[in-house]
């Protein structure tokens, strides 16, 4: 049967002395000018107009709350926000670049770029092509040069989540210390920046420890099933349902403060747990030493009394106490449970040299898990405690993050369907999930057809690796290690672990972000990650195979056969394009099928194979297709990037600009900025402004801006100049309007977002309402060969043409009379009184602007 075996170090000599490898070595060779040329291509990518886009309300928060540290203000976790990681990063940017909008994206632009370039740590483990074809796929993706160029917590993340993947394949291979340490320190600052760390850690932590189970004791992996099973149930099935409101917080009992029970749970009748009250997660989320007044001790002790209401419901109770148990009993099994022959499962496996064994049994070997936890820890004090200035931290940073988001599960902000992420990821990484499906197929081919072509390699260093990271250096601690076996197994010289740790990463974080209730845009980010990765895998065995090279073409030179059949690949395609193109345009006074354009050429791809496969060899010709196939969709995939970042990265055009910040808003406070000294010697000019967030950002350099809160308190002084309100507290507060009197009013969009129901929903009654109703989604399941469903879907794929307007919440501002010819109309809506109703209005791209004094 299929062996799956970890990769193996190089084997220690029977003197215990390790092979002496050559010194590390740089060659200028090709592959490295490849590298260089995509990391200055990321550079550019990254950081080219970074401060144009207008920031989005979400990072205005994050811009703010880094600010607050920069200026001495200091912080405090709260999970609402995620971890303290970025906040630190961010300030420290502004301390070497000073504060804007630019500076503000510049830490995540530079790890978009680190980001870019970390596949090649992988050269060994998946490929020298598929190496660099990663770094490639990662440089174009638009959803990763998106998150890449975008001040929020996930490109963090996956930078760290990659860091950890790599750590443990270059762990296993080597069992050099130092991957190990690394693979601390990142998930330690991963789990400090965001809480995806927790379902990364499910994500991959549970493979690898069916893994270790299924080679060292194998009756381990059922008990850890049904341990699973039984704590799912336990947290998510038995506890009742809380009678709650729109804003999700639970009705309580006025005499007991007990929840509501709406629907008792299952099976034993159990009250809901509290976190399906949304107001105490807010409760329990952070906590400061001196909050209420109170000593720190006092405080603790009160946050463990809070903390209690949940860690002591029934279901939470006897959830752990089956991890614990089954924790102990596993423990006792493989290494304390001894045979007839007095040894144990775990020293069984050592005597045959398992590799997976060997890679455990290497933490303990020199006590550098200890140094790991070390490292862990480390981190996890330092942020939390915001550098030990609230060490409630330290108790808060795990449970009020766990708490707080698993009360966000119930609440499902964002509301998106469960096929979400299935659509972001055909409109904006088609080519990796084409890539993602062959490689799917070449594992089940290779596993079904090498199952009895499985080799031993014998371990080295190739003759042909320049780069320094391949280079296998020791220390004295590694040669302390168990002796590993003396080769490893191979799938036609390729590790089935590292692709396969790649697929399940990929099906396994799409998996739990459909699950998980809250489902964004942003999140995509860290999904597309490992699908890309296993994509290059995929593109790189299938075009260079195992030997790493490129077949030659039968009969006639290379420089002949290539140019003929690229040419005759683009002239089809083209020609696809083209007529599709005219279909959408004037299809529909035409009797044609649509169906016919794809078929047709589909037909022409085929006997372009046939044709160059009898000329050039079939095999040659397939790795051609595949070529081409990659070349047209990497461009289209470049374009989706391009328009996604530069073109309409504040406008929601795209899925994935999210409820995003209009133009408008930084366009206003830069005229501010630019006219001020008109009035004053500097931009000390006095602007009052209400309750919304973005303001907090944008209004910082602003010595005499003055927050109001939704209501003015009364006509406003003389010397202001300017007003900044929201659409709805102007019209929610009549008084509001009298006091400006005296001022000029524009109205313009603050928050904008895609038609969202028209776009990807499938709505009630989706199936049954007229086609021109539905969602494109919904026509394109419905009627995916019908003239309209076709030709709005490819306008949107191809143009962005959205088949409803724009929605937004709008924010007026006011100005003094003198001021209003400074202050130029906007990107959309007009000042009638009409539209501004309090929940928003709908907006009009690019609608005509009229001007009205109250």
């Amino acid at each position: 049967m299929t062996t799956l075996e970890l990769p193996r170090p190089p084997q220690n000599s029977a003197s215990g002395a390790v092979p002496q490898v050559p010194a590390a070595r740089w060659v200028l060779s090709y592959e490295v000018l490849a590298y260089l040329g995509i990391g200055i291509l990321a550079l550019l990518t990254h950081f080219w107009a970074l401060g144009e886009r207008a920031l989005h309300h979400d990072e205005t928060l994050h811009a703010a709350y880094s600010w607050y540290i920069y200026t001495g203000k200091g912080y405090i976790h709260d999970p609402l926000l995620h971890g303290p990681f970025l906040y630190f990063i961010t300030a420290t940017g502004y301390f070497f670049f000073g504060d804007n909008d630019f500076t503000a994206r510049f830490m995540a632009a530079a790890f978009g770029c680190v980001l870019t370039l970390l596949p090649a740590f992988l050269r060994r483990d998946i490929g020298r092509p598929a190496a660099l074809l990663a770094c490639v796929g990662l440089l174009i993706s638009p959803v990763l040069l998106y998150v890449g160029r975008f001040i929020r917590h996930d490109i963090f993340s996956i930078v760290f989540e990659l860091l950890i993947i790599i750590a443990i394949v270059r762990y296993a291979a080597d069992r050099k210390a130092a991957w190990l340490y690394t693979a601390a320190a990142a998930f330690g600052l991963m789990v400090v920046n965001q809480e995806t760390s927790y379902l990364f850690a499910l994500i991959i932590g549970a493979p690898l420890l069916i893994l270790f189970c299924w080679r060292i004791y194998r009756p381990a992996v059922p008990i850890i099933g049904a341990l699973a099973f039984a704590v799912a149930a336990l947290i998510f099935v038995l506890p009742g349902q809380a009678q709650v409101d729109g804003a999700h917080n639970a009705t309580r009992d006025p005499t007991t403060n007990a929840i509501v029970t709406a629907v008792p749970g299952p099976l034993f009748g159990w009250h809901p747990l509290e976190t399906e009250d949304n107001g105490y997660a807010l409760r329990i989320r952070n906590r400061a030493d001196d909050d209420g007044g109170r000593s720190l001790l006092q405080n603790v002790g009160l946050y463990l009394q809070d903390l209690g209401a949940f860690f002591g419901h029934p279901a939470v109770l006897i959830a752990m106490a089956l991890c614990v148990l089954t924790l102990a009993a596993l423990i006792w099994l493989i290494w304390f449970r001894r045979a007839t022959n007095d040894s144990t499962p775990w020293s069984r496996a050592l005597a045959r040299g398992d590799a997976v064994a060997e890679v455990a049994a290497s933490f303990v070997a020199d006590r550098r898990w200890i140094t790991a936890l070390l490292i862990f820890l480390s981190i996890y004090a330092l942020f939390f405690t915001a550098f030990f200035t609230n060490m409630l931290g330290l108790i808060t940073g795990t449970t009020g993050s766990l708490l707080y988001w698993l009360a966000q599960h119930n609440v499902e902000r964002g509301g998106q369907p469960e096929h979400y992420y299935v659509v972001q990821l055909i409109v904006y990484e088609p080519l990796a999930l084409f890539w993602a499906v062959v490689g799917l197929g070449l594992l089940l081919r290779g596993v079904w057809l090498g199952r009895p072509e499985f080799k031993a390699e014998e371990p080295g260093i190739r003759s042909d690796d320049t780069l320094t990271d391949d280079v296998s250096t020791h220390n004295e601690s590694d040669a302390a290690l168990p002796p590993p076996s003396a080769h490893r197994f191979a799938l036609r010289g390729l590790s089935l672990f590292n692709p396969l740790l790649l697929l399940w990463w990929a099906v396994g974080a799409w998996g739990i972000y459909t699950w998980a209730g809250e489902k964004m845009p942003w999140l995509t980010s860290h999904i597309a990650l490992p699908l890309i990765l296993f994509a290059a895998w995929a593109c790189g065995r299938a075009i260079f195979g195992p030997a790493e090279q490129l077949p030659q073409a039968e009969g006639d030179d290379e420089r002949v056969a290539t140019p003929i059949f690229g040419g005759i690949f683009v002239a089809v395609v083209g020609l696809g394009f083209v007529l599709m193109t005219a279909y959408v345009g004037y299809g529909q006074a035409t009797p044609i099928p649509i169906a016919i354009i794809p078929v047709f050429t589909l037909v022409l791809l085929g006997l372009l194979m046939v044709g160059a496969g009898m000329r050039w060899g079939f095999g040659w010709s397939a790795v051609m297709l595949a070529i081409c196939i990659s070349a047209v969709g990497g461009l289209y995939t470049a374009r989706n990037a391009w328009r996604l970042a530069y073109v309409q990265g504040d406008t929601p055009r795209e899925m994935m600009v999210y409820t995003q910040t209009s133009p408008d808003v930084p366009r206003v406070i830069r005229q501010i900025e630019l006219y001020s000294p008109r009035r004053s010697a500097n931009i000390d000019v006095p602007i009052i402004y209400d309750n919304e967030t973005v303001w907090t950002w944008y209004m910082r350099d602003f010595p005499q801006a003055t927050r109001s809160g939704e209501q003015l308190v009364g006509p406003p002084d003389d010397n202001v100049q300017a007003i900044f309100m929201l659409q709805e507290n102007l019209d929610r507060y009549p008084q509001n309007r009298e006091y400006l009197q005296d001022f000029v009013v524009q109205r313009y969009p603050l928050r904008w977002w895609l038609p969202e129901d028209q776009v990807y929903r499938l709505n009630e009654g989706w199936r049954e309402r007229p086609l021109e109703e539905a969602s494109l989604v919904g026509q394109v399941l419905r009627a995916p060969f019908d003239y309209g469903a076709v030709s709005r879907t490819w306008n949107y794929l191809l143009f962005r043409e959205l088949p409803a307007p724009l929605g937004s919440s709008d924010f007026v501002i006011a100005v003094r009379p003198q001021w209003a010819n400074m202050i130029s109309p906007g990107l959309g809506g007009s000042l009638t009184p009409t539209e501004g109703c309090s929940g928003g209005s709908v907006l009009r791209p690019y609608a005509a602007y009229e001007y009205n004094i109250l």
